[in-house]
């Protein structure tokens, strides 16, 4: 985390810049400019500029000017932070203590608003026009023929590539426990496996988790979270979880329902 539910939180915060003018930018972290623009390039391109749209991709969130955009991401523990409040809370796996040592990006507006990240870890960055052609089609709005162009010809396993960016955009480890749990499928099925019936019904168990955990306040606020630990039990089968790395990630899973 934070994944896409994280992402539309900050981008729904973040539509306050919208037709709002750049006054200022502060890259605190020189190591958080990401790609081959220079900050004195990003700068030229943004401050005394309006924002005409604030988006999200994935776990990308996107700010439009008029001729370029300004990707901002997250990684694991980064936060955005509104007028010094931050848009969500807490995070998991990292601390939630705001302070100066941890910002790493700021932008000021001539009317008043500041908007900066607050990332512990510095695994999120800044990207001036960042290819947005590499994420593949947003969780929020997954169809089955775009699950089944994903998952159809890969021998992977279906956990990795509902966390393959390039596949789907915007789930993260937790969502994808929560998905794979409430649709009863095992994470290691091999992708290709899932019949044309299940791949429709993952996508509706993915928009339909995700828009249930977005009204929680996030995707740490699943069935499965509370019992994600030693001695963890299914919430349906009241069987002990196996706690085993798939696709690279811890995964919690329930063999007695999910095959």
């Amino acid at each position: 985390m934070p994944e896409a539910i994280e992402v539309e939180i900050y981008k729904k915060m973040a539509e306050r810049a919208s037709g709002q003018k750049v006054t200022g930018v502060e890259i605190v972290d020189g190591n958080y400019l990401r790609g081959e623009g220079t900050e004195k390039y990003l700068k030229d391109e943004i401050v005394h500029k309006e924002v005409q749209q604030v988006r999200r991709h994935g776990k990308l969130l996107l700010l439009d000017f008029d001729t370029s955009t300004l990707g901002i991401r997250f990684g694991m523990t980064g936060r955005l932070v509104v007028n010094g409040v931050p848009a969500i809370e807490a995070l998991l796996y990292t601390t939630n203590l705001l302070d100066t040592k941890y910002e790493r990006f700021v932008l000021y507006f001539a009317n008043g608003l500041v908007l900066g990240v607050s990332d512990p870890r510095r695994f999120g960055n800044v990207e001036l026009n960042p290819n947005e052609k590499k994420l593949g089609p947003d969780a929020y709005t997954i169809k089955s023929a775009h699950l089944i162009r994903a998952l159809s010809s890969s021998r992977a396993t279906i956990k990795s590539q509902l966390l393959n960016q390039t596949k789907i955009a915007g789930i993260g480890n937790l969502l994808c426990d929560e998905v794979l749990w409430r649709s009863g499928i095992s994470p290691k099925k091999e992708a290709s496996l899932l019949s044309k019936k299940q791949v429709e019904g993952l996508a509706k168990v993915i928009r339909n988790t995700i828009k249930n955990l977005e009204e929680r306040g996030g995707s740490h606020l699943g069935d499965l979270q509370k019992n994600r630990q030693k001695n963890g039990v299914c919430p349906i089968e009241k069987s002990p979880l196996l706690c085993e790395n798939v696709g690279g990630r811890t995964t919690w899973w329930c063999p007695a329902h999910q095959v």
